[in-house]
């Protein structure tokens, strides 16, 4: 297979899981990568000339998720014994836990400051907590089926969670109220994070397909039926213009969000896709599956965006409305910030305080050296379809030349009713559009 320069590529290809692999996550700064499994453990691979991978011990059943803090200082992780467990990121693997819910702990997400954690749970809740106090700070209760997982948005203030009883929720973190329901009509989603920009929701779907949704209007804003199986996750790029998506059919998609159609597949794993993860600056992505296996990629697709001068977008960022009660002085701000860095301080001295007082023999030391096994990789670039789509719609008109004139009349008049009633429609919308620019100006400056 000749690869072109902006096709995705294979770096890595890493074992050490006994089991299906269930999160990713990268270090902020790329030198590192922890994995979570249903084996009970967690893996953290160091991304050095000899890649050297460590196997991190203590729950009691498999581990559903895994997440690195901001500052890297830390690892959350959650698992089906109903806990969370709190890592510094070391060879020596020490870590504390906290009985969180009353069923199974299915996904977790670190604010973006890094001061307060979100879970979700089988037993159909959200809860928000103090890290470094292990303290229960709100629960979001709406969920009548198990909540399969739950986001910040980029600034913190929103949280959007979706569940098996077929609905994507989002909630206000300061109030821990539900300000709009999106109903799912046939699969529930069981995966939902936001767009860099904040005004996107995206959605993987059972149904084998993705959703993104307008926040704003609530309304869908993208739909992707590119897959053969249930998608479990589907992952924004960190600049906004591609979404990668892993699937039960074992392949895994790159969607192009502007032109909204798929330009890859790519087929690495042999059994499903179980997770996906992108490092921090969007370079390079990481896939786990339940062949156990786990694969680092370039990413190489976002070359051509990297050397626009005028950058694509999706959707601008959207601009807070700030009430006048909410406005923060610089004292306030530093006094925030201050109390940041104390909470930091306090929860990595109790993390070390745990040296002497731990009982279980949590790192189960190194792997010795991984190679990169040659592994079957097939990049499909779906760019080179667009030709066999103009060859279609030729075809097609030579087909539409033969039919009698009569139904091709009938047939255009339709087709110019639709139109109409598009246009109509599409004028609409950018009046309420107008409309509500209008009043999110009256609220930013009242």
């Amino acid at each position: 297979m000749v690869e072109t320069a902006c096709d995705p590529t294979i770096e890595r290809h890493l074992k050490g899981h006994k089991d299906a692999i269930t999160g990713l996550h990268f270090h902020p700064t790329n030198n590192q990568l922890v994995s979570s499994s249903m084996d009970k453990t967690l893996m953290l691979w160091n991304f050095t000339d000899s890649i050297r991978g460590y196997k991190l011990k203590a729950h009691k059943d498999s581990v559903l998720d895994v997440s690195y803090a901001p500052s890297g200082e830390i690892i959350a992780s959650a698992s089906r014994d109903r806990s969370i467990r709190i890592w510094i990121p070391r060879i020596t693997g020490q870590s504390v836990d906290f009985k969180a819910h009353s069923g199974a702990v299915s996904s977790l997400h670190f604010c973006p400051n890094g001061e307060r954690l979100l879970s979700t749970s089988h037993d159909k809740i959200c809860k928000l907590w103090m890290l470094c106090k292990r303290k229960f700070l709100l629960s979001f209760n709406g969920h009548t089926n198990w909540v399969r997982c739950a986001k910040f948005s980029p600034d913190g203030r929103l949280i959007i969670s979706c569940s098996d009883d077929k609905t994507i929720k989002l909630w206000d973190v300061s109030t821990g109220r539900c300000i709009k329901t999106i109903n799912e009509v046939k699969a529930p989603a069981v995966y939902v994070e936001f767009h860099p920009s904040g005004g996107v929701i995206g959605s993987a779907n059972i149904g084998g397909c993705v959703k993104l949704y307008d926040l704003r209007t609530g309304s869908l804003y993208q739909h992707y039926a590119v897959h053969k199986g249930p998608v479990h996750v589907a992952k924004f790029h960190p600049k906004g213009n591609f979404m990668l998506t892993a699937s039960e059919d074992t392949t895994m998609k790159v969607l192009d969000l502007l032109e909204g159609r798929p330009i890859y597949t790519l087929k690495g794993h042999n059994r499903a896709v179980t997770s996906i993860a992108f490092s921090l600056n969007g370079d390079y992505f990481a896939s786990g599956g339940a062949d156990f296996q786990l694969l680092t990629w370039k990413t190489n697709f976002d070359k051509d965006d990297k050397n626009r001068k005028v950058p694509r977008m999706l959707m601008p960022p959207i601009q807070d409305i700030k009430y006048k009660d909410r406005w923060l002085s610089e004292i306030d701000i530093h006094e925030e910030m201050e109390e940041y860095e104390e909470q930091q301080e306090l929860l990595l001295s109790s993390l070390e305080s745990m040296k002497s007082k731990s009982d279980t023999k949590i790192c189960k030391g190194s792997i010795p050296k991984l190679p990169n096994e040659n592994i079957q990789v097939e990049v499909i670039n779906l760019k080179k379809q667009k030709q066999l789509k103009k060859d279609r719609e030729q075809n097609s008109l030579c087909i539409r030349d033969k039919i009698p004139d009569s139904c091709s009349s009938q047939s255009n008049n339709i087709i110019e009713m639709l139109n109409e009633q598009v246009e109509s429609l599409r004028n609409t919308v950018h009046i309420l559009e107008q409309r509500l620019s209008a009043v999110e100006k009256e609220l930013k400056y009242k």
